[in-house]
């Protein structure tokens, strides 16, 4: 199956039409800042919960499962952030309201949206190990970026949902990794999430990071972060794309990254404990 001349045009007409990508919430916005902030607490992550009802019965219902022991034994938030943990609670919190973001009103298959996420959070968390070992970015910024890396494939799933199946199947066809395919018909999910970062408003690095994470040495600037999240990623697809963990871009982003094949195994091994703990976060979430 492939995409014809005008599929292809009507696709890049449409993305430049998008107008009602919702913008980032402020509570979304604000929950950003203090992930990436090391010296914030649990009673700023409170307050800031406590002005979303949806959030504060979400993580009541998260705390109150089985598993974090307390099957329903709690109705206090406080409590509720201490049994599941700050550093978890963070994550949580962010990982809902992203969901809500792209939820209302829109029809997404249920298989593919689970894919999308639980690649998101995998991908977030390795980042997070990679980052713990390097100095140029923070364990939780590197799981920021991680996690909001693919946001263009989301877009173009919920906005365009006819071509995202077009070509993804054409790539399941051929037997190669989606990029591949997007990048012959010059609708890279890459560029859509740039746009999303522009709009949002993020960082810099966010933006460098959803736009170069596939080819980190073509970015003007923040390219150590682009590198461990193009390495991130390259360890969540080797499941089902083995040969990304040794094709040229991986070997020098590690050798950039100073990365050595140790080291390097050690993620591949750390990624079989990561899956079943995405497994958990997603039953947990959705």
């Amino acid at each position: 199956m492939e995409l014809s001349f005008s599929e292809e045009q009507e696709i890049k007409y449409r993305v430049s039409l998008v107008t009602d990508v919702p913008p980032l919430p402020l509570a979304l916005q604000r929950l950003a800042d203090l992930l990436q902030n090391d010296i914030t607490s649990l009673g700023e992550l409170e307050r800031l919960i406590r002005y979303d009802q949806g959030l504060t019965a979400r993580i009541l219902r998260v705390a109150n499962s089985s598993f974090y022991g307390c099957r329903g034994q709690t109705s206090s938030l406080s409590r509720a952030l201490v049994l599941i943990g700050f550093e978890q609670a963070r994550r949580l919190c962010l990982c809902a309201l992203l969901l809500e973001l792209f939820s209302s009103g829109r029809s997404l298959d249920a298989q593919e949206r689970e894919r999308l996420w639980k690649h998101a959070f995998a991908t977030g968390r390795i980042a997070g190990e990679i980052a713990s070992r390097r100095p140029w970015t923070t364990v939780d910024e590197a799981y920021l970026l991680g996690l909001l890396h693919d946001i263009g494939h989301l877009v173009m799933a919920v906005y365009f949902p006819k071509h995202y199946k077009v070509i993804h199947d054409l790539a399941a066809h051929r037997g190669v990794y989606i990029w591949y395919v997007e990048s012959e018909y010059g609708i890279g999910h890459n560029m859509i999430g740039k746009w999303i970062a522009v709009k949002w408003n993020l960082p810099e690095v966010f933006q460098r990071v959803m736009e170069y994470h596939h080819h980190p040495d073509r970015s003007p600037s923040y390219r150590s972060e682009v590198k461990i999240i193009h390495l991130a990623n390259a360890l969540v697809l080797s499941r089902e794309h083995p040969a990304l963990l040794t094709d040229m871009e991986t070997q020098n982003c590690c050798r950039d990254l100073f990365i050595t094949e140790e080291e390097w195994g050690s993620y591949q091994v750390c990624m079989d404990a990561i899956w079943p703990e995405v497994d958990q976060f997603w039953n947990l979430l959705k």
